[in-house]
């Protein structure tokens, strides 16, 4: 019989679980950055899937990393926004 190979997001459950006693350490705030991170990292589970070669890892880094970069540049966008916005008569 042919071995099963875990779905990237039974990948990402396992990485958050390896870092359990970890997030227990963080204070309520900081559990729920990390909650918010690898919630991420399971939103981008599917391309995730292609990057076999990588370690598993490193792709859910990414993945947070470019729910973050997303996150920076909404708000680069607002900040553009508003500053125009002021400076407007």
């Amino acid at each position: 019989m042919g071995r099963t190979v875990a779905t990237m997001t039974q990948v990402v459950d396992q990485e958050a679980a390896n870092f359990r006693r970890f997030r227990r350490a963080l204070r309520r705030e900081d559990q729920e950055v990390f909650d918010r991170l690898f919630a991420a990292a399971r939103h981008h589970a599917a391309p995730a899937a292609y990057q076999s070669h990588a370690s598993p890892f490193e792709v859910i880094l990414l993945a947070m990393l470019l729910e973050l970069g997303k996150a920076v540049m909404g708000l680069q966008r607002r900040l553009a926004e508003l500053e125009y916005a002021r400076r407007q008569p």
